[in-house]
């Protein structure tokens, strides 16, 4: 940092000691002009790691009880002179609005930009009914832990609408290279539907660090409660981005990709409750891609006299070298994704021209658990590498033989590393795709208490660099097979020593094999392939005769067998488990008929 700089720097200091603004927000501005300029860079960030995601949120995310101003939008450009505000209990599963507090309104503004142009740390942005223009939101050094910029849609569920693109096009909601901020209850709506041109903006709301020209990510935000659909791409699309919580959210109906895709190297993620439906491709894509992120990385200034592109391992591995010492670590695109809890989602009607229903590439050290993932028309779970080029050598072709693979140095770097994959129940009937897929080097792993189901070949599809510490048990399926990557696309057979990487294989006395949907339907309370959501007006509801997979507490498949060692604390609506089981939901303590 120049002398200017850091002159620059402390005369910002001395005007700040003396501001009568201090008390509220001078401790984040500080932190932020100190890391500036006494280091370059924000400082890396420290995860929380756990398997419970009410811990993850309290470590977190801190959001204030109080609100520094109210900031009303409005397009009469009127509003009351108080209005009644709730805190936020983003732990409760009933209702995130806790205690309500009288407020008195500071500011009016008649568009959303106008507001957040204005808004700074500890705000609320209160949204009015009415149809509203997106909005920008770029870097408030003011916004901190207790300090969040809050958007929240007033009145009934849908009757803020979100309608018209951003001053940038290609995003109705656009957070760039910002931080501390939460998304409450818009209904982001696009105008795609069937027989209808894809156009419009790319999604609804876009997380984006910009990190090639900001050299930042954006991080600690939170999108709850939305209505995001009929986008032209993605519900949501984030890039360059880590400690983001999205909860209780429907992304539907995207026209051309996924319902919600978390990409570049993004980290440290709670998604939970979700319902992700009815879009061309994926539910929830999880690829954390790392050509793109490289590709943005080594635009960064700071970077420009790294060597020219060349698709090995050494030169993705020795980017990275040099980016932790300038940037520290998991402060920029890796093309990795670590600690995220992904649970108790939906996955539903999605995949009509392929992708994966939760597809994850490069996504590691994390937990998938509860997820209901039914009547899709692409892979299950899929775990992979995105078939990036650095990774090339080391997938094709992969290992012959077990004393090929040493140890994780001999296999493809950005594939699926270490994933806990307990309790989800995937039901589908999908020629060439799998309920639970692991190729490209996803290899540890450990497979608990599932239910995979693919009334077509594959079940659960193991590759030659994904067996490596593959550890499954307890686990229901149809038929598992085994595969080594020919080139091209193709597939042949896995050679039978490989299996000996495994820890435990998905077969043997802890795997119930050969089940068939139509076999497993009678163990079920309600089996169908119904709608999970309705969708009408302008907002949605659950569907009445969603089918109900829990299994019936006398089932012959299902009922008190698994492993209560590794086993989803509670089921995808919050009842705790009491013993063993299977799949997302826990076995019906009673059944009426």
């Amino acid at each position: 940092m120049d002398s200017f700089a850091k002159v620059a720097g402390a005369l910002i200091f001395k005007s700040l000691l003396t501001s009568p603004w201090r008390a509220g927000v001078i401790p984040a501005i500080l932190t932020f002009f100190l890391t500036v300029f006494a280091f370059g860079h924000e400082p890396s960030p420290v995860f929380f790691r756990t398997q419970d995601s009410d811990s993850w949120v309290t470590h977190s995310i801190h959001v204030q009880r109080r609100y520094r101003r109210v900031l009303v939008v409005n397009t009469t450009g009127e509003s009351p002179k108080h209005l009644s505000i709730s805190s936020v209990d983003l732990n409760s599963r009933t209702n995130v609005n806790g205690a309500s507090r009288e407020y008195r309104v500071n500011q009016t503004f008649k568009t959303l930009q106008e507001a957040a142009d204005a808004a700074e740390g500890g705000d609320l942005v209160a949204v009015m009914p009415g149809h509203y223009t997106g909005f920008v939101l770029e870097e408030k050094p003011t916004a901190a832990d207790e300090r969040y910029i809050h958007f929240k849609a007033m009145g009934e569920s849908g009757d803020v609408v979100i309608d018209q693109p951003s001053r940038v096009p290609d995003w109705m909601i656009l957070l760039r290279a910002t931080h501390h901020v939460v998304i409450q209850g818009f209904n982001i709506a696009g105008s795609n539907g069937p027989g209808i041109e894809p156009s419009g903006p790319r999604a609804g709301i876009m997380l984006d660090g910009d990190f090639s020209k900001t050299g930042k990510q954006t991080h600690h935000i939170v999108i709850v409660g939305n209505f995001s659909h009929n986008h032209r791409k993605w519900g949501l699309h984030s890039r360059d981005t880590h400690t983001v919580l999205m909860q209780d959210n429907l992304f539907a109906r995207s026209a051309v990709e996924h319902s919600a895709y978390v990409s570049d190297g993004s980290d440290n993620y709670v998604i939970r409750r979700n319902v992700f439906f009815g879009s061309a491709s994926g539910g929830l894509q999880c690829n954390l891609d790392s050509v793109s992120s490289f590709h943005d990385l080594i635009k960064n200034a700071e970077l420009k006299n790294y060597p020219k592109e060349e698709p090995t391992r050494a030169w993705a591995v020795g980017l990275m070298k040099l980016a932790t010492e300038e940037f520290g670590e998991n402060n920029f695109p890796d093309g990795r994704g670590t600690n995220f809890i992904i649970e108790e989602n939906v996955m539903n009607e999605n995949g009509r021209v392929g992708g994966g229903s939760l597809n994850l590439a490069g996504l590691q050290d994390s937990l998938i658990q509860n997820n209901l993932i039914y009547n899709n028309l692409n892979h299950g779970i899929a775990q992979w590498n995105d078939q990036n080029p650095y990774d090339q050598a080391y997938v094709e072709p992969g290992p012959s033989s077990p004393d090929q693979v040493k140890g994780p140095d001999d296999l493809p770097l950005w594939g699926c590393h270490g994933n806990i994959v307990r309790n989800n129940t995937v039901l589908m009937n999908n020629h060439d795709r799998a309920a639970m897929q692991a190729r490209n080097g996803s290899w540890g792993t450990k497979m608990r208490n599932n239910i995979f189901i693919n009334d077509q070949a594959n079940s659960i599809e193991i590759y030659d660099t994904s067996v490596y510490r593959l550890d499954s048990s307890f686990n229901v399926a149809n038929a598992v097979t085994y595969h080594s990557s020919a080139g091209d696309d193709a597939v042949k057979d896995m050679p039978p020593s490989l299996k000996a990487l495994a820890t435990q294989l998905p077969e043997g006395p802890n795997t119930i094999s050969a089940i068939t949907q139509k076999k497993a339907a009678p163990e079920f309370v309600r089996y169908s392939n119904e709608s999970w959501v309705i969708i009408e007006g302008k907002w949605w509801r659950l569907n009445p005769n969603r089918p109900d997979l829990r299994p019936r507490p006398d089932s012959k498949l299902f009922a008190n067998w698994g492993d209560a060692k590794n086993l989803a604390a509670h089921d995808l609506a919050g009842n705790q488990r009491t013993g063993a089981s299977l799949g997302a939901l826990a076995p019906a303590a009673s059944v009426t008929q």
